[in-house]
């Protein structure tokens, strides 16, 4: 039990340390918001699909490595260079180019790869390249575009943090125990509890965003996308035989495990935004 409890102590120190070293950091590139936040988001995305091709192979698949690194470039750099007001149809043709491209490599290479090998190596681009330029769409919002893009970040850094204490104070019932063992309901509404709460404080501090009682709303509603998003890539990670995705960022694993809940609260946050905005 005492070791179990050091060791529990070590990752939580090393989870601190991480965070104060790589907060300031986020928080100077989402307010920059220009070619170093293009970048960054591409060397996430591509580190991201080498986390989830390690994945894959542990289900048998071979994906070819070209097509996911294209993504990783393509869909953030027509995120950013996006006309304003036409992101949208830069978007889709990305999507569209990106489907061809895997199309024809089925047929050039075949059949070196399966169907199901194309398949995974699209889903697996569309994932991790596709929902995180949501966090530049966001930040190219007219206006508000930087305190909309901290908000999202910091929703879902408080409902990973409230479904973690919640969870190693309180956790009894496992939410999810085919997927993910660990994970307890206890956490996941302490989570959403916490991610409303920062709502409601973001509110306080930036109330021309929306009124308290949408606050509220977007606070459930990306609270519950960051839930989701946690066990979808727990759901990769048990199919792939793997407990983390990486381990890059210390106390945190790899950048799937610690960007997993922002694949999801980004694209949306910024569905609720667009739409609460009219």
């Amino acid at each position: 039990m005492e070791g179990f409890e050091e060791e529990s102590l070590l990752l939580l120190r090393e989870r601190v340390i991480s965070t104060i070293i790589g907060i300031p950091v986020i928080f100077y590139l989402v307010y920059e918001g220009k070619i170093l936040f293009l970048l960054f988001i591409i060397v996430l995305a591509i580190l991201a699909q080498y986390e989830l091709n390690r994945i894959f192979a542990g289900m048998g698949y071979r994906i070819p490595r070209f097509l996911p690194v294209s993504g990783s470039v393509l869909f953030p750099f027509l995120a950013f260079y996006a006309p304003n007001g036409r992101e949208s149809n830069y978007i889709l043709a990305a999507v569209t180019v990106f489907l061809l491209l895997h199309l024809m490599t089925l047929m050039f290479l075949f059949p070196r790869y399966k169907a199901g090998e194309i398949a995974a190596s699209f889903l697996g681009g569309c994932y991790c390249s596709l929902l995180l330029s949501y966090l530049i769409l966001i930040r190219k919002m007219d206006g508000y575009g930087f305190h909309y893009l901290l908000m999202v970040f910091i929703l879902t850094w408080c409902c990973d943090i409230g479904a973690y204490i919640s969870g190693r104070l309180r956790g009894r019932k496992a939410l999810c125990p085919l997927v993910s063992p660990g994970k307890t309901l206890e956490g996941a509404v302490g989570g959403l509890f916490f991610c409303v709460l920062a709502a409601v404080s973001y509110h306080y501090f930036y109330p021309h965003l929306f009124s308290y009682p949408l606050m509220i709303l977007i606070g459930v509603i990306i609270g519950g996308a960051v839930e989701i998003g946690d066990l979808v890539e727990s759901s990769l990670k048990r199919l792939g035989k793997i407990k983390d995705s990486g381990d890059l960022i210390p106390g945190h694993g790899g950048v799937l495990d610690r960007f997993d809940g922002l694949l999801f609260s980004a694209p949306v946050a910024y569905i609720c935004i667009k739409l609460l905005s009219l």
